[in-house]
């Protein structure tokens, strides 16, 4: 009997400290994930992501077809971001999997590229660190054509509905735009704004992807 109850006190004492450190657990997980699936596209192959690392993280990296669908990776070092840069559109899929492109068909050669993730993950986990990032911090987009590098020249929130962040003005210098929730409402369970970062390409490659 003794055994018995030293034996369901270490199971309560292990499930607690899981609830505990879930997040980041969680953290930890999606990072390996992430890790092996930005390894297999620098080496064209497929990433090999176990049934429980794909539990743990919620992610679907069979459905990615990374070839296809899978434009590099995106990097702020400020924020401790490296995270899977899918095309858009930015569907859950692809929001579930990493960050993306916000339209289907945008191109990282356009004036404006729109790029949507999650803060709903989990504590480092997609965009969740993103309000870490700084005027002035580096944003570093790789694909196998080489790397851009932006910097970030704005933070600000918006409404849901003021989607003229998103427009192209052409003849002006590249750039990009992050978007993510912001301002989450307990009421209605819903994210009153949206979390934009601007940043200016300084430094970029002719990629046409």
């Amino acid at each position: 009997m003794r055994k018995l109850l030293r034996f369901l006190g270490v199971i309560l004492i292990a499930g607690a400290l899981v609830l505990i450190f879930w997040q980041d657990i969680r953290a930890y997980f999606t990072d390996q994930v992430n890790d092996k699936i930005i390894s297999a596209y620098e080496q064209d192959e497929t990433p090999q992501v176990s049934h429980i690392e794909k539990w743990i993280t919620k992610t679907e990296p069979e459905k990615l077809k990374l070839q296809k669908n899978m434009l590099g990776y995106l990097k702020i070092p400020a924020a401790d971001i490296n995270e899977p840069l899918l095309k858009g559109p930015a569907s859950q899929t692809n929001l579930r999997n990493g960050v993306t492109l916000v339209e289907q068909g945008e191109k990282l050669t356009e004036q404006n590229v729109a790029i949507a993730g999650h803060r709903v993950e989990g504590a480092g986990i997609r965009f969740n660190y993103l309000d870490r990032a700084k005027k002035g911090d580096h944003i570093i987009i790789v694909t196998r054509d080489g790397q851009k590098v932006y910097q970030i020249y704005d933070i600000f929130n918006v409404n849901p509905s003021e989607v003229e962040v998103l427009d192209e003005h052409p003849g002006k210098p590249k750039e990009l735009t992050l978007i993510t929730c912001e301002s989450y409402n307990p009421n209605t369970l819903l994210f009153d704004k949206r979390m934009i970062v601007k940043a200016r390409m300084i430094k970029g490659s002719s990629s046409n992807r």
